[in-house]
């Protein structure tokens, strides 16, 4: 029964949903800056989101699920939207080699750094 009521929300959520256009870093930098911080709020509330679905399946999670778990938990616990647009302004800034790369896999891979730092 739950597969059937989730399958018909499904449904129902991809009638209505609109064009989500993903852009490069490129992209992402001709925008004005608050529609820059707009951009990366947007990107953190889906995987806000979408982390809360998950926590709801009955699938074990798997290790990329894990992952994203805990990337989603750190900005989500005491930082502020303001303070993740700046750590992604800086990545940015301090990486224009990636810039023609995906938005969204930009955002991940500047609060990432943060988030999960490489120990050295």
């Amino acid at each position: 029964m739950a597969r059937k009521v989730n399958a018909f929300l499904m449904t129902f959520c991809l009638l209505f949903a609109s064009d989500a256009k993903a852009i490069s870093g490129n992209e992402w930098k001709r925008l004005d800056p608050g529609e820059q911080r707009f951009y990366v709020v947007g990107v953190v509330d889906a995987w806000q989101h979408l982390e809360q679905v998950a926590s709801l399946s009955v699938i074990p999670p798997s290790g990329a699920i894990t992952i994203f778990t805990k990337l989603v938990k750190c900005v989500s616990e005491g930082m502020t939207y303001g303070q993740m647009v700046a750590i992604v302004q800086k990545y940015m800034e301090n990486n224009p080699a990636g810039w023609h790369y995906g938005m969204v896999s930009l955002v991940w891979s500047a609060l990432n750094q943060v988030c999960v730092p490489t120990s050295k």
